[in-house]
């Protein structure tokens, strides 16, 4: 498996954005858009907010984490909330009340960034929470990976915080898991200590770069090479590795120097993100997939073009349906399609071909580093999926970048 993670600049409309892309030869799979002149980032930070409106039919609140910056914490979320200042205790938050929020979401379109009271500090193989006392372990890993990392990290787990064991855990040193685990422990001891002495609006922990973020997020054994030829990003990324001494990561890295050709154009990014936000994707067999996002959901419409012969065109159904569901969840990654997602494949009279398509799309999505669930196929054939929502679509992504120039 070739993959890269490239992180370089792109021309685009006159602007030079960031692109971090993961590519697996040469292929675009995955791709976040950081504008060349991008406000500072808030997702993920961390701050002392205020909160200047509750809203009850909404069952909702408004949180300032900076002045005139307002975000929204639904009240369903305030499980455990740090309190720096509290004006009453009779009811869940009242205007005034300070305290410590996380960025969750990106604003996007006309919403505001959402917030929570449930802080956490993600790292290479662990995410420490404040709100459950719980050791879990990722889902994606087997009973006997899971019952083999939780032995091994119940000595340095704190009771008083929540842990999460990643799926990168399981390829890495235990050492180097427990060390982790014990270094965000502390870290999250220490902003929840000082909370109560900082003044709202205070920046408690500042998320590291996006690029990193979407590191974090790999896995890390199916990454041969990290490669960039932007020196701060490089400087930067030898800090962070170097917290990781034992994940060999330093070996990965990789600056790329080379003046007759540009890394950009190396792999062909203006090309395939322009492919990437285009509305109709074919597919090997001539059929072909569109792909409409709407203010409420995405759709996504399944078209057999003439690949169909006259001979089995169930058969021949169920095989473009299959090729469609593969690109399809790679399209999701790679667009960071979210929300809701509606699919109408090819109509298929057999239910055994129904639930095949079922089984395979479940599959397919299994390696999104992003939570999707497909919930089932209606009466009317249509497949309902859904994605969570954390970041802002790469077309929305594209549309900030080009914005931020004019």
């Amino acid at each position: 498996m070739n993959r890269r993670y490239v992180i370089t600049r792109v021309p685009v409309q006159g602007s030079q954005p960031l692109i971090c892309a993961v590519c697996e030869e040469h292929k675009l799979h995955e791709v976040t858009i950081i504008p060349e002149h991008a406000p500072a980032q808030i997702l993920h930070n961390i701050y002392i907010g205020r909160v200047s409106q509750v809203v009850k039919n909404i069952n909702a609140a408004f949180v300032e984490i900076a002045k005139g910056v307002k975000c929204y914490l639904p009240l369903s979320d305030v499980k455990q909330p740090v309190f720096v200042k509290r004006i009453t205790d009779k009811q869940v938050l009242s205007q005034g009340d300070e305290l410590v929020v996380q960025v969750v979401k990106e604003a996007v379109k006309t919403k505001e960034p959402q917030v929570s009271t449930t802080i956490s500090l993600a790292g290479l193989y662990a995410v420490v929470t404040n709100e459950t006392c719980t050791l879990g372990i990722s889902g994606k890993l087997t009973a006997e990976q899971k019952k083999l990392l939780r032995e091994g990290v119940q000595d340095v787990y704190d009771q008083q915080l929540g842990v999460i064991v990643r799926t990168n855990a399981i390829d890495a040193p235990l050492q180097l898991v427990c060390d982790e685990i014990r270094a965000l422990q502390e870290k999250m001891k220490h902003i929840l200590q000082h909370a109560p002495y900082q003044t709202h609006y205070s920046l408690l922990h500042e998320a590291p770069p996006e690029y990193i973020r979407m590191l974090q997020n790999q896995k890390m054994e199916q990454i041969e090479q990290i490669v960039t030829d932007e020196p701060t990003v490089y400087e930067q990324l030898i800090h962070y590795m170097n917290q990781f001494p034992s994940a060999n990561l330093k070996e990965k890295l990789h600056f790329y120097d080379e003046t007759q050709l540009k890394l950009h154009k190396l792999y062909a990014l203006e090309v395939q993100m322009e492919r990437a936000l285009q509305r109709k994707v074919w597919l090997k067999s001539g059929a072909n997939i569109l792909i409409e996002p709407t203010e409420a959901m995405t759709v996504i419409d399944v078209n057999s073009g003439k690949n169909v012969k006259k001979k089995l065109p169930q058969e021949q159904h169920l095989n473009i349906n299959l090729e469609a569901a593969k690109e399809i969840a790679h399209q999701l990654r790679l667009r960071n399609i979210s929300g809701i997602i509606i699919i109408d494949f090819i109509d298929m009279k057999s239910a055994e071909a129904q639930a095949q398509l079922l089984a395979a799309m479940r599959s397919f999505v299994k390696s999104d580093s992003v939570q999707t669930e497909v919930i089932d196929l209606t009466r009317l054939g249509l497949m309902e999926l859904t994605r969570k929502k954390t970041r802002k679509s790469l077309q929305e992504q594209f549309m900030c970048s080009t914005e931020s120039e004019k």
